[in-house]
């Protein structure tokens, strides 16, 4: 990558003629129309993103997923991988940039509340590319934000969550699983995990929606139900 990316801000403005003022507008803009930078810039958050998923979506740890939140965990390092490939880039360019970076991501996860990680990742993402232009590094600012957008739109396409039932009778628990188990697939619902506590009286999935659930009418059928195998339902995240 070019070394001559600098922040603007130290430069006197006393004087500034027309050609030097285009100069500055342009700054950064220039490097957008190197086809092979830019191509470079995406090889590098790509292949950052698919050895996240590589670790992230390892069928040793995937086996396992017994919650919802161990199932949305790899869209978090999804995320982080490439906020780590935009941080990388930042420093390259300014190394003095590294301590302002770790500074504001100590911020940001120790002092706003943003929600989950994959949420956290997100702020953090914005953050990074909010920097590179900042510092007139478009070059990395264009594409991270094309590569996190399309991730974003990929990972959350399909909603999962949590359906869970309470209030059965011990004696119909089989049943009543059995018949809840068969509503949410005729809805298109991908059923992810399940769990029977007998002790609770109630029986939980993990699903996979796709974006067109209706959950209302879901809802209903739920409600359908014959009396001695419904019970009460609650949804997690759906």
């Amino acid at each position: 990558m070019p070394n001559e990316f600098s922040a603007s801000a130290g430069r006197s403005s006393a004087h500034v003629s027309p050609s030097s003022g285009i100069d500055l507008l342009l700054e950064g803009w220039t490097e957008l129309a190197n086809g092979w930078l830019l191509l470079d810039m995406l090889l590098v958050l790509a292949l950052a993103l698919v050895l996240g998923a590589l670790i992230g979506y390892h069928p040793s740890t995937r086996r396992r997923v017994s919650s919802l939140e161990e199932h949305e965990q790899p869209k978090a390092f999804l995320m982080y991988a490439v906020v780590a490939a935009v941080v990388a880039l930042i420093v390259k360019v300014q190394p003095a940039m590294a301590l302002v970076v770790f500074g504001i991501g100590g911020l940001l996860r120790f002092r706003t509340l943003v929600g989950e990680a994959k949420d956290t990742g997100r702020v953090i993402l914005v953050t990074v590319v909010g920097l590179c232009v900042g510092l007139k590094i478009f070059i990395v600012a264009i594409p991270a934000t094309a590569i996190g957008w399309l991730l974003i739109y990929v990972l959350e396409r399909e909603t999962t969550g949590v359906i869970r039932v309470s209030g059965v009778g011990e004696s119909a628990m089989h049943d009543a699983t059995k018949a809840y188990r068969g509503v949410i697939a005729a809805a298109g619902c991908s059923i992810l995990g399940e769990q029977t506590k007998f002790i609770k009286r109630e029986f939980l999935f993990v699903v996979k929606a796709p974006p067109t659930l209706d959950r209302e009418g879901l809802d209903q059928k739920f409600d359908a139900l014959p009396a001695e195998v419904r019970g009460v339902v609650d949804f997690e995240r759906l």
